[in-house]
C-alpha cells in the first residue's frame, strides 16, 4: 500500500470518528434535553465531557492526515475543491467551539440546577434547530467536496 493511500485511510478514519462523536453527542444530548429529564441530561453531558477531547483530537488529526494525503498524493493544495473543504472544516471548527460549546454549557447549567424545563426550552429553541441544520449541511457538504472533488 502506498503512502497516499495510508494517509487517506487515516484521514477518513479520523474524520469519521470526529463526526460520530460530535454529531452523535449533539443528537443524544438534544434528545435527552427535550425530554426534560435533568438527571439524565447531567449523565449524558458528563459522558460528553469525557468524549469531546477525543472528538477534537480526531478532527485535528483528520485535518493533518488529509494534508499528508494531499501532499504525498501530489495534489495541488490550492485546488478549488480543497479550498472549499478548508473553508467548510474551518466553519465546522469555529461553529463547534463557539455555538455548540456555549449551548452545551447552557444545557449543563440547566441540568445541574435540576431545571428540565429550561433544558427542554434550550434544546427546542428555533436557534438550536437552525444551528443543527446548518451544521449538518456543513458536514454533508465537506463530505461531498472530499468525495466528488467539484471544480477540479
Amino acid at each position: 500500500m502506498d503512502a497516499p493511500t495510508i494517509w487517506k485511510f487515516l484521514h477518513i478514519v479520523a474524520m469519521f470518528l470526529a463526526v460520530s462523536i460530535f454529531v452523535g453527542q449533539g443528537m443524544l444530548s438534544g434528545a435527552v434535553a427535550r425530554s426534560g429529564d435533568a438527571v439524565a441530561l447531567q449523565r449524558v453531558l458528563s459522558a460528553e465531557d469525557r468524549f469531546a477531547p477525543a472528538g477534537g483530537a480526531a478532527f485535528v488529526l483528520g485535518v493533518v492526515f488529509g494534508f499528508a494525503a494531499a501532499i504525498t498524493g501530489d495534489f495541488d493544495l490550492t485546488q478549488t475543491w480543497l479550498l472549499i473543504g478548508y473553508a467548510l472544516a474551518a466553519f465546522i471548527l469555529v461553529n463547534g467551539v463557539t455555538y455548540h460549546r456555549m449551548h452545551a454549557e447552557k444545557l449543563k447549567a440547566a441540568a445541574e440546577a435540576g431545571d428540565g424545563d429550561r433544558a427542554r426550552a434550550l434544546a427546542s429553541a428555533p436557534s438550536a434547530t437552525l444551528m443543527n441544520v446548518i451544521d449538518g449541511i456543513a458536514w454533508l457538504a465537506v463530505i461531498y467536496v472530499m468525495v466528488a472533488k467539484p471544480f477540479s
